[in-house]
């Protein structure tokens, strides 16, 4: 038995105008022998294999776009679907609303919320219900709309036993969280094993879900980035990213002169790039000034903080003072000029006040302290003024015209100077001060630089010296030791030097 299979063709145009279809048979297989009649029956086409992210898929497949993302696995049947969907995984989101500027990841999402801001007026679809005029801008809508006048309950309760039904998928909510959940429990139960939250919103629920994300956060620093070797890090919460980079990476700054110094916050290493662009600033005006200046004039004495910046001037008349900061102009027009004295001193019988903090703990240490030692300062020290800010600070002017802060405390000791003797002789006995060696400067090293009286220092500045009077002047620091000889005594001493003498005579007290 011969088998033949009819194949209908395309519709072709006949000479004539009539139309029509055209089958055409195809020839009859030769015949075989031995064969059965069922092995003569056609074989449908196997189906060609299809290369989809890389892998080989059986072909006719609808959805051969796959995710590649992992644990990803859904699959479109557009590229353009897939790139939408793929926008999730990014964050992406290309259309932006022009009156709210919400934005998002499709076009159509962009046209919907559109229609929110438009008058109810423009809705095309509307319930034809006597003395019902709401509109809405979907068939779906509608449609559940006219459900509800129906008074059908399309939202049953899922839970076993329970038989209640509802219009609204809301009530069906309120239904689960009053009756089958525990009490306090809102609308939106957070679904992750073990997290008992809930919520009043859907957009709520959603943001908490994130936290349930382990891979939420990675760090971008180039140290973290993943090798072959290192594969990449994540971090589950913000907390948790922060303190590695705080840990791992902290800021550091990079000029030359800091040698890779670190800081807690970015805050902190802003403000102190700011010294660096402070200095570099004041070097060049610096230079400027030394190339303007005779050679002859000496060097205009340089104020504490530079000049860099101060940009808040005092507008009293014949008052010339300049500051970094308005609240130090603020404080310097409140001590100054309107005589405010804010820090009165603790002791009730003593009734002393100050313009500033470190005045009034510069009075408490000097008066009032049991250890008076442990807390001598001079006008040099800065502490930090509370209420005021740390750049706020009293200038040698301001120190001298404060009648209570300047005020001396005089007596008999004081004039002949027996005060000071007595009391760098507790401090000697105590060994919390060291005594001046002058005259005996051998194991200090000299440098040799000229004296005001045009002299040389040398063998015969030694000599004299061994020769003078023991100096009562007593210090802690080798910083002080190197200022006193050389104000006083006329010797300057090299800095190393006078160090390790000072840490020899500590180490032996």
């Amino acid at each position: 038995m011969l088998a033949s299979v009819s194949v209908l063709g395309k519709r072709k145009k006949s000479a004539s105008k009539s139309k029509g279809y055209i089958l055409h048979l195809n020839s009859s297989p030769e015949p075989q022998t031995g064969l059965s009649e069922s092995e003569h029956e056609p074989v449908s086409s196997s189906k060609k294999p299809v290369l989809v992210n890389g892998q080989s898929v059986e072909g006719n497949a609808k959805k051969r776009y796959y995710c590649t993302v992992e644990g990803c696995g859904k699959a479109y049947s557009k590229p353009s679907r897939l790139e939408e969907h793929s926008r999730s995984h990014t964050g992406i989101r290309p259309y932006t609303c022009t009156t709210c500027q919400k934005s998002y990841l499709r076009e159509n999402h962009l046209q919907a919320h559109a229609r929110t801001h438009l008058p109810a007026s423009e809705r095309p679809f509307i319930c034809s219900l006597p003395k019902c005029e709401k509109r809405f801008w979907t068939q779906q809508h509608l449609r559940a709309h006219a459900d509800w006048h129906k008074g059908l309950k399309t939202f049953p309760c899922p839970e076993p036993d329970c038989n209640e039904d509802f219009a609204k998928h809301h009530q069906l909510r309120s239904h689960i969280c009053s009756v089958h959940s525990p009490s306090g429990t809102k609308p939106y139960p957070c679904s992750h094993e073990g997290c008992t939250k809930s919520f009043d919103t859907s957009q709520h629920l959603r943001t908490h879900l994130r936290v349930h994300n382990d891979k939420r956060y990675t760090c971008v620093n180039k140290a973290c980035l993943p090798t072959d070797v290192h594969p990449i890090i994540f971090y589950p919460t913000w907390t948790a990213l922060q303190h590695h980079t705080r840990t791992a990476h902290p800021p550091t700054c990079t000029h030359a002169t800091c040698n890779g110094r670190e800081f807690a916050s970015q805050k902190s290493l802003r403000a102190h790039q700011k010294i660096h662009e402070q200095r570099d600033e004041e070097a060049q005006l610096d230079a400027i000034i030394a190339e303007s200046d005779g050679e002859d004039e000496p060097p205009s004495k340089k104020r504490r903080g530079g000049e860099h910046g101060r940009d808040w001037k005092c507008e009293i008349a014949g008052c010339e003072k300049d500051f970094k900061s308005s609240k130090a102009l603020r404080v310097h027009h409140a001590v100054c000029h309107l005589g405010r004295r804010d820090f009165k001193c603790p002791r009730e019988t003593c009734g002393a006040t100050f313009g500033y903090k470190h005045l009034l703990q510069r009075h408490v240490a000097r008066l009032h302290s049991k250890n008076p030692d442990n807390s001598s300062t001079d006008k040099d020290d800065v502490n930090q003024n509370a209420g005021f800010g740390s750049d706020v600070t009293a200038s040698e002017s301001e120190l001298d015209s404060d009648p209570i802060a300047t005020k001396p405390i005089m007596g008999i000791g004081a004039i002949t100077g027996s005060a000071y003797s007595n009391r760098a002789q507790e401090l000697l006995d105590a060994t919390k001060a060291i005594r001046c060696p002058y005259p005996h400067l051998q194991e200090l090293t000299l440098v040799r630089s000229e004296v005001p009286d045009g002299n040389v220092i040398g063998p015969d500045m030694m000599e004299k010296a061994t020769t003078s009077l023991q100096c009562d002047y007593i210090f802690r620091r080798a910083y002080d030791l190197r200022r006193h000889l050389r104000a006083v005594h006329e010797m300057e001493v090299e800095k190393e030097s006078a160090d390790a003498w000072v840490s020899k005579i500590k180490s032996r007290a």
